[in-house]
């Protein structure tokens, strides 16, 4: 694998639940940075509907209750997305079912309410990475939200995805 395509990754384990009450399981993997020589965790929950979550911060920050919103000011952002990407299609071939989404946390320098830097960077990056052949893109600003709806196993894509955003609005009303 080259650098520009992601650092390599490893599946260390596959646990019930997740941190949302719907949950189904979670995928947690890890991988490390050549360049800051930084670990990071990404957790990918599953939902129902084949429905899956990426969410990942800095192993050093895994006691925080912030920890996806804290910084690292690493500046490889491009190649840890490439990974997240990799990720993605692993988690997409062992289901081929599978849609996503992400959501940009926010951190000190963004206002409530306003698509969020992190949301920014991600939605730009996944416009011009993931093709609209399989997924659908579905992009929700006010909650920073992004979906991909798989469409080869999605009768109705919009459906889901106002699905999905009612369930995450829920859940930070909570």
């Amino acid at each position: 694998m080259r650098m520009s395509d992601g650092y390599p990754f490893v599946l260390g384990m596959v646990e019930q639940g997740g941190s949302y009450h719907l949950s189904v399981q979670t995928y947690q993997y890890r991988f490390k940075s050549t360049r800051s020589h930084h670990t990071y965790i990404v957790r990918v929950e599953c939902f129902p509907e084949h429905v899956y979550c990426l969410k990942f911060f800095d192993k050093a920050h895994r006691h925080s209750d912030n920890k996806f919103s804290l910084l690292t000011n690493t500046f490889e952002p491009r190649t840890i997305f490439y990974t997240l990407y990799h990720i993605m299609l692993d988690v997409l071939q062992r289901d081929p079912s599978a849609s996503f989404f992400f959501i940009g946390a926010a951190d000190e320098h963004d206002e409530i309410g306003l698509a969020t830097r992190r949301y920014r960077i991600y939605r730009r990056f996944t416009s011009s990475v993931v093709g609209e052949k399989l997924f659908e893109h579905f992009r929700v600003n006010d909650t920073s939200l992004y979906i991909l709806v798989n469409k080869s196993f999605v009768k109705d894509p919009e459906f889901l995805a106002k699905q999905i955003t009612q369930e995450v609005r829920v859940a930070f009303d909570s």
